[in-house]
């Protein structure tokens, strides 16, 4: 586990949170730490893969970016999220006894709230 830091004013003054009680680290300095554990993390354990889970979504991409080529890792709220709703949709497609070429070709209906 990683954290590093909240700019939650509250956060930072709770004597009860358990996170980092300091400022998020931000650009080369927060890249310096996040690229020191990944190196830290893949050193001690070769086999392992890395999930991001709530980074920032200003890091989100550029982090995929710069490991993708180096590390096994994936970004959860990206990645997962994506994984979750084509599994999702490619079982409907099973559960309709249809073959799976046929996906491509289905219309899909996605409803919700979203953000």
């Amino acid at each position: 586990m990683i954290d590093v830091g909240t700019n939650n004013e509250k956060l930072l003054k709770d004597p009860l949170y358990l996170g980092l009680q300091e400022y998020r680290l931000d650009g080369e300095e927060y890249l310096a730490v996040i690229d020191e554990f990944m190196e830290a993390v893949f050193t001690r354990w070769p086999n392992v893969i890395v999930q991001f889970e709530d980074f920032q979504s200003k890091w989100a991409f550029k982090l995929l970016q710069r490991y993708r080529n180096d590390y096994r890792m994936f970004n959860d709220d990206v990645q997962g999220t994506a994984g979750v709703a084509l599994a999702g949709l490619l079982g409907a497609v099973r559960a309709q006894g249809r073959p799976m070429i046929d996906f491509p070709k289905m219309k899909i209906v996605v409803a919700g709230a979203g953000r």
